[in-house]
């Protein structure tokens, strides 16, 4: 049945963005501990999930295009509303609103942690900036590295730095 091959798709994707989430939690911590090589490992595996749930989007929608043939309706006019409408049975009906509304809250949650883990990365990203401006201004970067010891070198003093701002 049509409906009950929804229902496991959607279970399907649940159980994925579950993982997804558990992922997002273990890659927070990364970036607060700078796991450069964790962190690439980690967004791979996001990337395999993810592969994984545009799959079953596509299955969840050719399933909700049989369904609206099945039941005489453009795609457009079965919304979950109208999909509850259809069934006759009120335990599949109570699975499909539970399942849909697990789902929006784990989609809401693992936004949430995403929009967090972005804020980590920028400030992150900000705060090598500053370091590397550090490092370029720094006064040791300044000055000559070949000259008599004791002595001060005079005259046209140069800003040498590290990272040519030029390049």
């Amino acid at each position: 049945m049509l409906i009950n091959n929804l229902i496991k798709i959607l279970e399907v994707q649940y159980r994925l963005y579950q993982q997804l989430y558990r992922l997002s939690e273990e890659k927070q911590q990364i970036i607060i501990d700078n796991e450069v090589e964790e962190l690439l490992e980690i967004i791979e595996t996001e990337q395999e999930h993810l592969q994984k749930v545009e799959q079953l989007e596509a299955k969840r929608v050719e399933t909700l295009e049989e369904l609206a043939q099945q039941h005489s309706l453009a795609v457009s006019e079965l919304d979950f509303a109208r999909l509850i409408e259809l069934l006759d049975c009120a335990e599949t009906k109570a699975q499909l609103q539970e399942l849909r509304e697990k789902l929006l809250i784990q989609l809401r949650e693992l936004q949430q942690l995403n929009d967090q883990n972005a804020g980590l990365i920028k400030q992150v990203l900000q705060l090598n900036d500053h370091t590397l401006q550090l490092l370029t201004n720094s006064e040791l970067t300044k000055g000559s590295t070949y000259q008599k010891p004791g002595q001060e070198k005079t005259g046209n003093k140069q800003a040498r730095n590290i990272i040519d701002h030029k390049a």
